[in-house]
């Protein structure tokens, strides 16, 4: 007899189960099952803790919560990167609509691991040992440059500014060095004034740091001015530069020879025009009213007032002489000549050559004292004041780079003037200091991913720690109404990734501290934040220690101050980053010690639990994450203690039918270390052995459970090879070490044997009943063979699994009267066919199998072969039916004798328990679940001392129809 009496000291109805020796190996009837839970793997979702799918909304908000089927991926098609869903390695859900597709109603899901992504924001408490940006008035922590200034070029009069070629900086006042900066654009100045004579660049602030100097590079025109008269009109002069000539199609407008006429206010313009009686008339540039008569070149589409307009450059440079409407007035008036062909025009005129040149000038970069305030008053002899540069931590000197001013009034700050040109323009300031009073240092607030999984904090290549994605936050200074920087409080951000995201808008957890009432503390913050119903992507923690810090104490993260508007500009920090104080800021965390490959390497990003069957590191974690790890006590041989907690272990007080284990099968490798280290195949472990164990302690304690799983597939389907696969099961054959390697490379240990017996949890051993003999606990687990069948659906497509799920889910909805054996299974079809003498071979070896046959209209269905458990071939339990009838008869019990725990153990109370259970086996007996019974209830003194009461319970259960013999013979006539 097998007894679990692991609480000796609770009442309550205890069972215990016993072989009645009627083993005929072909009995079987099935009692009607409602539950099923799935222990499998997913991508998102609670770990260790089962869920019910019903209980949550249905298969969908199951879906949600889990992740799904599919999760994003990016790819590159044609070098365009893409976003698209694709199937993962995940079977939780898969199983479950697996399970819902072949007709369970209550389901329960269990996801089996996976690791949480999390950072940790440091606090400080503003009340104690401090480290702050040293930032001015308006919260800008960066050094400062230059002030706003200009440089006057001295350009010689014969010169006119082309460009400016580059402005280099650099450190000191020695050009001759390699520059310090370089600016060969104009990103190296505001504006340039290029009028001549007034030829000045002008600087904005920040750009340069002060007493470097700069040296303007420019290049320049030099002018050479020729001097052209009158005379030049090939008469008086062989020259004819000074005589214009009329344009035809522009009457109004005289060209010259030559262009580029000069614009030097030197240079004086006078006008001629002899008319046909040979007199000369000087033309002015003005009449009374101030308006040009004529004005320099041909046309310029920007002049819109010829007669006013100052004449443009490119009117100098195209030459000649154009009349205006003002000349053509005094035409009329007749005090000049018209301008018609008898006319003769001519003018006195400079015009240039240019000859291009490069110059330069130096300027000493201008700087004053910076302005910056510490939050609290320092120890004497503790502050320290240093910025940051590359990484690199420089500290200033105190009266060299700096100084102290110590308000003279109540309530104002400590100051510190920081000297014009300390270090590099734009680097970050800090003090560090102590203000003398008592407070707990080294505060953290935890943020952590609301699940495991990698979609809360993964890495797409693992090769560039810029491809870090998930769920990002910030700690941000918050920003006064009228733009200036509140240091004393914060506002925190929680950004969700897309696959995170409820709506279009769901894109932030935003928190300001001056806003939260009632919220000062880091563990307000925490619960609070937890609690709320749009949080869907953390959870937060605070050290014990911690728990009293102020939430303002938070350090603000990683950010930089935009050079042209000035505003703080916050980088998002991913989960899976830890801050580090000798940057300080925040890096992705990483273990060198771990190899680039493996998921360790980076400890606080979030992995999806997703196991390798073939990998035996990957199946010894998985088998211990069931089942929890034992160890030694210190100071024993023989002594052992839990040292984790396995799910199996959680699971113990779990109420539920039957459970399906969706990612190992039974005959899965199992790692372990032998004595040399090397990992190996271990052969005293299986998954199915481990989950009968489960099911015998639960059905014990709790609720009476059975346990279904899967055989893995065969390697290959040759008529040969299933039959190899088949000898192998059923311990038929006896490998040779290069069939060992084959199946052990597969992920499949070739030494599984199909019989479970209970076992010590921290040796392995084997537990002996009474007589010496081991408890055989087979019953509680079936293993499905298969063949693999085909199934589909719309996300995935069609697809191959072992069946476990479909055999579960068919258990679950039939009646207590039904057996398994030939009930059809809703699936498309098998990966292959198996001979009768194979379904033989393995129902023999308590394998259940699938058989592909018509039914009566004619049509291909997919049957169960027949319902057998892993029970050991002299039990009384090798058939399902026989299991799930007595299950359902001590489930009675339970029921029945629950109302009289508490009770007087007198002979009444004990007649009136026997009348309850004979009327409910009375009713069991007359739905055909039971063809007999009888029972009896015995408590001796000692017993009713001890509150104690046994009932003896014997069964004859409805054997189901497992063959019929039809004898046929031949006559003449009847």
């Amino acid at each position: 007899m097998s007894t679990f009496e692991q609480y000796e000291n609770l009442p309550g109805v205890k069972v215990s189960y016993e072989d009645g020796n009627l083993f005929s190996g072909t009995q079987s009837t099935t009692a009607t099952t409602q539950s099923i839970l799935i222990i499998g793997t997913a991508i998102d979702g609670p770990v260790g803790e089962p869920v019910s799918v019903n209980s949550i909304g249905g298969p969908k908000a199951a879906e949600k919560l889990f992740g799904g089927m599919l999760e994003r991926k990016t790819i590159y098609d044609d070098g365009i990167e893409k976003t698209v869903k694709v199937p993962h390695q995940g079977t939780l859900i898969r199983a479950m609509w697996e399970a819902i597709r072949s007709g369970n109603e209550d389901i329960r899901l269990l996801r089996v691991s996976g690791r949480a992504a999390k950072t940790e924001l440091p606090v400080k408490d503003p009340n104690s040992e401090v480290l702050q940006p040293l930032a001015d008035s308006l919260g800008n922590q960066l050094i400062t440059g230059n002030i706003a200034f200009s440089k006057a070029l001295n350009m010689a009069s014969d010169l006119r500014l082309v460009k400016i070629e580059k402005i280099e900086e650099f450190e000191g006042t020695d050009t001759t060095a390699t520059p310090y900066k370089t600016f060969n654009d104009a990103t190296g100045y505001q504006n340039v004034d290029s009028t001549p004579g007034s030829e000045t660049v002008y600087f904005p602030k920040d750009k340069f740091r002060p007493k470097n100097t700069i040296k303007i590079t420019y290049k320049a025109k030099k002018r050479n001015y020729t001097e052209v008269t009158r005379n030049m009109d090939g008469q008086s002069d062989e020259s004819t530069l000074g005589l214009l000539t009329q344009d035809p199609t522009m009457t109004n407008y005289f060209g010259a020879e030559v262009g580029n006429w000069s614009d030097d206010a030197k240079h004086q313009v006078n006008v001629y025009i002899k008319d046909s009686t040979g007199s000369v008339n000087t033309i002015p540039s003005l009449n009374s009213k101030g308006e040009r008569l004529y004005r320099i070149g041909k046309e310029d589409n920007t002049v819109t007032d010829e007669l006013n307009q100052v004449i443009t450059d490119q009117e100098f440079k195209q030459g000649g002489i154009r009349f205006t409407s003002a000349y053509e007035e005094e035409v009329e008036k007749g005090t000049y000549p018209a301008l018609n062909s008898s006319v003769t025009v001519t003018a006195d005129y400079f015009y240039y050559n240019d000859l291009e040149i490069q110059e330069s000038v130096t300027q000493i970069v201008p700087g004053k004292e910076k302005e910056t305030f510490l939050n609290h008053t320092p120890e004497s002899g503790s502050l320290e004041v240093y910025f940051e540069s590359s990484g690199i931590k420089n500290i200033l000197k105190e009266n060299v780079d700096y100084t102290i001013v110590y308000p003279t009034e109540p309530n104002k700050k400590v100051s510190i003037m920081i000297k014009a040109g300390i270090g590099p323009v734009g680097a970050k300031l800090y003090a560090y200091y102590k203000t003398g009073e008592n407070s707990t240092q080294g505060g953290r607030l935890i943020v952590q991913a609301k699940y495991p999984g990698t979609a809360y904090g993964g890495i797409e290549d693992i090769k560039d720690y810029a491809s870090v994605y998930g769920v990002k936050t910030t700690v941000e200074y918050e920003v006064n109404a009228n733009g200036t920087l509140d240091i004393e409080n914060r506002v925190i951000r929680f950004i969700k990734p897309s696959d995170k995201k409820t709506t279009s808008t769901d894109n932030d957890l935003v928190f300001r501290t001056k806003d939260l009432k009632g919220v000062t503390t880091l563990r307000e913050f925490a619960n609070y934040v937890n609690s709320l119903s749009n949080n869907n992507i953390v959870y937060l923690d605070v050290p014990l220690d911690y728990g009293g810090i102020a939430v303002t104490g938070l350090l603000v993260t990683d950010y930089e101050v935009n050079s042209v508007t000035g505003k703080y500009e916050y980088r998002p920090i991913n989960l899976g980053e830890i801050y580090d104080e000798s940057i300080p800021g925040f890096r992705l965390n990483i273990d060198d010690s771990k190899s680039q490959n493996d998921p360790n390497r980076f400890p606080w990003l979030g992995t999806n639990g997703f196991f390798n069957t073939a990998n035996l590191a990957d199946t010894k974690a998985y088998y211990e994450t069931l089942g929890g790890t034992y160890g030694l006590v210190e100071g024993t041989i023989d002594e052992y203690e839990p040292l984790d907690q396995g799910i199996y272990s959680k699971l113990e007080n779990y109420a539920v039918d039957i459970i399906s284990l969706a990612d190992v099968n039974a005959n899965t490798a199992i790692g372990k270390y032998d004595d040399e280290g090397a990992l190996v195949v271990d052969t005293e472990r299986n998954f199915a052995t481990q989950l009968a164990q489960h099911c015998a302690l639960v059905t014990a304690k709790t609720w009476e459970t059975i346990g279904v799983i899967g055989v893995a597939a065969s390697p290959l389907s040759g008529l040969r090879d299933v039959q190899q696969y088949i000898d192998l099961l059923t311990g038929n054959l006896n490998p040779s070490n290069e069939i060992k390697e084959f199946y052990i490379s597969r992920g499949i240990n070739p030494s599984y044997s199909n019989e479970h017996y209970m076992y010590n949890l921290a040796t392995i051993e084997q537990v002996y009943n009474d007589d010496g003999d081991p408890i055989d606990i087979g019953k509680y687990v079936n293993i499905v063979f298969g063949p693999e069948v085909g199934l589909a659906h719309e996300k995935l497509g069609n697809y191959v699994a072992n069946g476990s799920s479909v055999y579960a889910a068919l258990i679950s909805q039939l009646k207590v009267e039904n057996a398994t054996t030939n009930k059809e299974i809703p699936v498309a079809g098998l990966r292959y066919n198996l001979s009768e003498a194979q379904h033989n071979q393995l129902a023999g070896g308590r394998y259940v199998a699938f058989e592909s046959k018509l039914n009566s209209n004619g049509n291909r269905v997919i049957v169960v072969k027949d319902g057998v458990t892993g029970a050991a071939v002299n039990s009384d339990y090798q058939r399902l039916s026989t299991v799930r009838i007595t299950h359902a008869t001590v489930q009675l019990i339970r029921k029945v004798a629950d109302k009289f725990i508490g009770l007087p153990n007198g002979i009444a109370q004990r007649n009136s328990l026997a009348t309850e259970i004979q009327s409910g086996l009375d009713k069991l007996k007359e739905n055909g679940v039971l063809e007999n019974f009888q029972f009896s209830i015995y408590s001796s003194a000692k017993d009713r001392v001890l509150g104690n009461a046994f009932i003896t319970l014997e069964l004859v259960p409805a054997y189901e129809l497992r063959k019929i013999y039809t004898s046929v013979a031949l006559r003449a006539s009847l």
